[in-house]
C-alpha cells in the first residue's frame, strides 16, 4: 500500500512539474544558444564531430528520398488518370507514420504504429483525393479517440471527394474498402461547419455518417465553442456523441481545454473531461485530465508529442490511473508544411 501511494504521488508530481520542466528546458536552450554565439568556432567544431549530426543527416537523406518517391507516385497516378503528359504542377501527396509508446498503471506498457497518407490528383480532378490509412476513427471507441490511444486496425483505402465550401459548410464523400477477409466496402459522409459568433467566440460542428457493409452504420457528432483569450491562448468547450447501430451503443464525451501556442511549431493543450456510454446503463464511467505537448523537433517533418494523463475509471473503482504517452510522427512530403494536416 505504501508503494502504491508513493507511485501515485510521484505521477501526480510529474504532471504538475511538467510545465516548469519545459520552461526550464527552454531557458537552458537559450543559454546554450548564447554560448554558441560567444564561441562559434569551438562549439561548432565539437557539434560537427558528434555522431548524432551524421545520424540526422543520414535520416534526412532517407526521408527526402522517400518524400520524392511519394510525390512522384502521386504525379504518376495523376498523369495516368488525366491521360496527359507529365506536369510540373505542385503535387500535395504525403505520407505519415506515427509511433506510439504508452506506460500506465493498469495498462502497463503498450506500443504501436500506424500509417496514413493521401495521393493528390490535381489534374485528374480538383476535388478527388486517393486516401489510405491503417486506422480510422470509426474503428476506435470514443474513449480511445479522446485519450489518443492508438489501437491495431485493418488497412483501408479509397477515394475522397470534397465539395466547394459554401456559406461555411464543407462536405466530403469517402468511398473505399477495408482490407479484411471478406473485404468490407464503406461509405463516409463528413460535414464541417464553422462561424464566428462575435469578436471573441467561434462555433464549429463536425459530423460523420458512415456505413460498412459488414459492420453496419454509425454516426459521430462533435460540437465545440472556442473563445480567444489572447494571441497565444484559446479556451475550448467540446461535446461529442458517437453511435454504433450494430451494438446499439451510444458514447458521449464532454471536455474543457486551454490551448497555448508556445511557438510557430510548438503548442500545449491542458484538458479535463468526462466519458460515458449507454450500455450496460447510461452513466459516466471515466474522468480524465491530460496535457498534450506537441513540437516539431526537426524542421517540419519530425514531430514529437508528450501526453501525461490522469484517469479515474469506474472499472477500476475510481482509483487514480497515471499514464504517459510518447508519440513520434514522421512526415514525407515535398510541399509547404504538412505538420498540421
Amino acid at each position: 500500500m505504501g508503494r502504491t501511494k508513493l507511485a501515485q504521488t510521484s505521477w501526480l508530481l510529474t504532471l504538475l512539474c511538467l510545465p516548469t520542466a519545459i520552461a526550464w528546458a527552454q531557458d537552458a536552450e537559450d543559454i546554450n544558444q548564447t554560448a554558441q554565439d560567444d564561441e562559434p568556432g569551438l562549439i561548432s567544431r565539437a557539434l560537427d564531430e558528434l555522431p548524432l549530426d551524421r545520424t540526422l543527416e543520414w535520416l534526412e537523406e532517407q526521408r527526402d528520398d522517400m518524400s520524392r518517391r511519394v510525390t512522384n507516385m502521386g504525379r504518376t497516378v495523376d498523369d495516368w488518370l488525366a491521360g496527359d503528359i507529365e506536369s510540373a504542377d505542385i503535387n500535395q501527396s504525403y505520407l505519415r507514420i506515427r509511433f506510439n509508446q504508452r506506460v500506465g498503471r493498469h495498462d502497463a506498457y503498450f506500443s504501436n504504429a500506424r500509417i496514413s497518407g493521401r495521393l493528390d490528383l490535381p489534374r485528374a480532378s480538383e476535388r478527388w483525393k486517393l486516401i489510405f490509412e491503417s486506422e480510422n476513427r470509426e474503428q476506435n471507441s470514443l474513449r480511445d479517440q479522446r485519450l489518443s490511444n492508438i489501437n491495431s486496425s485493418e488497412f483501408t483505402g479509397g477515394f475522397s471527394y470534397e465539395h466547394p465550401e459554401r456559406n461555411g459548410w464543407r462536405f466530403n464523400h469517402d468511398v473505399g474498402v477495408r482490407g479484411r477477409i471478406p473485404l468490407d466496402v464503406f461509405y463516409r459522409l463528413r460535414t464541417r461547419y464553422g462561424v464566428d459568433i462575435n469578436e471573441d467566440w467561434y462555433v464549429g460542428l463536425n459530423n460523420r455518417i458512415f456505413y460498412y457493409h459488414n459492420e453496419g452504420w454509425g454516426q459521430d457528432t462533435r460540437l465545440f465553442f472556442t473563445r480567444r483569450i489572447s494571441e497565444d491562448w484559446n479556451f475550448r468547450i467540446e461535446s461529442e456523441v458517437n453511435y454504433e447501430h450494430k451494438y446499439r451503443l451510444t458514447e458521449f464525451a464532454q471536455s474543457f481545454s486551454l490551448h497555448q501556442q508556445l511557438a510557430e511549431r510548438e503548442s500545449m493543450i491542458y484538458e479535463i473531461g468526462l466519458l460515458g456510454q449507454n450500455r450496460p446503463e447510461s452513466e459516466v464511467d471515466s474522468y480524465y485530465a491530460q496535457m498534450l505537448y506537441r513540437k516539431a523537433i526537426y524542421e517540419d517533418w519530425l514531430v514529437m508529442e508528450v501526453v501525461p494523463q490522469l484517469l479515474f475509471e469506474y472499472r477500476y473503482d475510481w482509483e487514480p490511473d497515471p499514464r504517459v504517452q510518447l508519440n513520434l510522427e514522421v512526415y514525407f512530403f515535398e510541399f509547404g508544411n504538412a505538420v498540421n494536416d
